[in-house]
């Protein structure tokens, strides 16, 4: 299963950190592949939150549907996603650090159907490298608006 994870310190306190990755209406801010949400729960997340946006690296741009799996507030969430031809496990991980927090973010991929052939030649010779692009300027996205918000 292909998986990318990017890591990054944080000059802000993993509540501010949390606060950002636990509003999914923020995502078009700060998640480089995320175009726009179509639909978001009204209420605060929780697990069995369910929400739509509208994403992916081009070419692969679609809709998907995230179901959150494992929500540990202030620390953890695990996000299950499935746009028909990827199911896409998104961890986000807040650590405290003495200057503030890190934050990780992992994603396990899995590929079915004429996506999975693609990605067998695919993946090591393109799409590893923009995924881990995307995911590592989504993590400093992250930390920019976090610390600007602190400021």
């Amino acid at each position: 299963m292909p998986s990318v994870t990017s890591s990054i310190d944080i000059a802000s306190l993993p509540h501010a950190v949390w606060d950002l990755v636990s509003d999914p209406k923020r995502y078009p801010e700060w998640v480089e592949v995320t175009d726009r949400m179509i639909d978001v729960p009204a209420e605060a997340l929780r697990e069995g939150s369910i929400y739509t946006e509208y994403a992916g690296l081009w070419p692969f741009k679609s809709e998907s549907t995230w179901r959150i799996t494992a929500f540990e507030p202030h620390r953890r969430q695990v996000h299950l996603g499935d746009d028909g031809t990827a199911e896409v496990e998104l961890t986000m991980l807040i650590e405290p650090t003495d200057e503030g927090s890190r934050f990780t973010q992992t994603l396990d991929l899995r590929f079915r159907g004429v996506a999975a052939l693609l990605m067998v030649a695919a993946w090591p010779l393109v799409m590893r490298r923009r995924m881990q692009r995307a995911v590592d300027r989504s993590v400093a996205n992250a930390r920019d608006l976090t610390e600007t918000a602190a400021r």
